[in-house]
């Protein structure tokens, strides 16, 4: 009969090799104790009335090792083990088990820790980020300053945004109302390639980090797996919307309008019984998102404030001669760093006041808007924005609240009048400036007759120097829409087109501005008596 050894220890030795658990890497643990190794193999599960796991148990004299799956919450099983191993091993029974016991206290401990790791991340903690005195009395004066927008849209500038300069101040003020009482949300269109991520993620970039959600992937039930205030105070940045399925965007409308998203599920007890609960995600955030295909989501361009991408030769110009200044070294990156962080300063030195706007009857949209119920909550929230964003220099009444000035409304009415324009277009932004180069194109080709004149798909995409997919598209848009016609040609060899509805954004453009500055004009004049 083989006999079984007990080594000697030293008791300092003995201290120094019992520890804790030890992690190897992931889904590797390790406790060493004094006479065996245990490695556990695999992730521990979050059900805590059992302890199932996959066991290397190595003899730390001999080197043997044996690999067993065991659940440690099994008593007769631990039992049994340590009767087994102590034979294999000629070690005593008693030590084997009490060695096992003493595992599954430290996994136990172990995976309590897990736990409580995974509910801090989820749990929702504003992270106020304290502002050095000397930086904060910066902000301030900066804040203070008459012409606080046009000094922002510098910073912007400068943290690298080039051109675009209505677009840039627009998705920063929008971007900056997420922890005020009405956020806003912008939905910034345009062909692939043209910028849209570029923009919203340097503004994203202006924005404290402990703020900021960035999402290039929503999956359809994603939102009604957050905890209950994790969408609180936030700014949501949405890659490319185009990737939501149709519940993904459902839930997102319903965060946005709502404010809450409630879903009725299940749950088990520790019985083991299936129960029903209402599981409630509460929102309060404001989002940039980017999309090719703005008009394809008309619910959610609804609730958003809808901005093109600038795609003029001009625009294209700015962005390559800023790209060529970078790989030249000729861009100072530690000045755009500067930017970015004061400007995230800026906003969390903003605090939510109330807003009470003395002329917000004053101004009147165009009745021919689309969606203008939403739109002329949009425009009175951006005119809400721009009084707190100047609240250092706003004047408060007796409760506290600010007080709009007629230059709030001026502010904003010049900031948000493209939103306005693309609210009563028919055409969305791409389309539109695809449809304003195509009217250029034949007024110059056409030597007599602009309605009579006659052009192809392959005429169009040369002479305008788009791709075959972009050149279809905007051509069966538009044809939809009737703003051009088949006037000839074959399904085989090419159909020709002509326009026949010669719509003038320009003058509508006109009338709208002048209609806004007469009754900003009014609200002046009335002010200064």
């Amino acid at each position: 009969m083989n006999k079984k050894i007990t080594p000697k220890v030293n008791p300092e030795v003995e201290y120094q090799i019992r520890q804790e658990i030890e992690t190897i890497y992931e889904g590797k643990l390790l406790l060493s104790n004094v006479f065996n190794d245990y490695y556990i193999l695999g992730l521990l599960t979050q059900d805590l009335s059992i302890l199932p796991v996959t066991l290397i148990i190595e003899d730390r004299f001999s080197g043997r090792k044996e690999r067993v799956k065991i659940d440690l919450y099994e008593r007769e099983a631990v039992r049994i083990l340590s009767g087994q191993i102590a034979e294999l091993y000629k070690q005593e029974n008693e030590q084997i088990e009490i060695e096992l016991l003493q595992l599954t206290d430290e996994l136990e401990k172990y995976r309590e820790n897990q736990l409580e790791q995974f509910q801090n991340v989820i749990k929702v903690k504003r992270n106020y980020q304290q502002i050095p005195p000397e930086k904060e009395k910066q902000v301030i004066q900066f804040l203070k300053d008459p012409n606080l927008i046009e000094n922002i849209d510098k910073l912007i500038e400068q943290a690298g945004v080039v051109g675009e300069e209505n677009t840039r101040k627009l998705l920063f003020i929008n971007a900056s109302t997420y922890k005020m009482a009405n956020p806003l949300h912008t939905l910034i269109q345009g062909t692939s390639g043209s910028g849209k991520s570029h923009l919203i993620n340097t503004i994203g970039q202006c924005v404290p980090p402990e703020d900021l959600l960035i999402m290039t992937r929503v999956t359809s039930k994603s939102f009604y797996h957050y905890s209950k205030e994790e969408l609180i105070d936030k700014l949501l940045l949405i890659q490319d919307f185009d990737g939501l399925n149709e519940e993904a965007r459902y839930a997102f409308r319903e965060l946005q309008s709502s404010g809450m998203l409630s879903s009725s599920t299940t749950y088990k007890d520790r019985n083991g019984n299936i129960n029903s609960m209402v599981k409630v995600v509460k929102s309060n955030f404001a989002s940039l998102i980017a999309t090719t295909q703005a008009e394809i989501y008309y619910d959610s361009m609804s609730r958003s404030v809808v901005i093109g991408v600038d795609e003029s030769e001009e625009q294209t110009c700015r962005i390559i001669e800023h790209q060529n200044k970078i790989l030249a070294g000729q861009f100072d990156e530690v000045e755009e760093r500067k930017a970015k962080t004061f400007l995230q300063n800026c906003i969390r030195i903003l605090k939510p006041y109330e807003v009470i706007n003395l002329y917000a009857d004053k101004v009147k949209l165009p009745m021919d808007a689309k969606m203008l119920r939403r739109l002329n909550a949009h425009y009175q929230s951006f005119v809400k924005q721009i009084t707190l964003l100047h609240q250092f220099q706003r004047k408060k009444d007796e409760k506290g609240r600010l007080i709009t000035e007629p230059d709030d409304l001026k502010i904003a009415c010049e900031i948000l009048f493209e939103a306005i324009i693309m609210k009563i277009d028919d055409l969305d932004s791409s389309l539109r400036q695809f449809f304003n180069k195509l009217k250029t194109y034949v007024k110059e080709q056409s030597k007599s007759n602009t309605n009579e004149y006659q052009f192809a798909k392959r005429e169009i995409r040369l002479a305008l120097n788009l791709s075959r997919g972009s050149c279809v598209r905007y051509l069966e848009s538009l044809e939809k829409m009737e703003y051009i016609i088949k006037t000839g040609g074959f399904a085989n060899k090419g159909f020709k087109y002509s326009i026949s509805y010669w719509d003038d954004i320009d003058i509508i453009k006109n009338k709208v501005k002048t209609e806004l500055n007469t009754q900003l004009d009014k609200i002046n004049t009335s002010s200064s008596i």
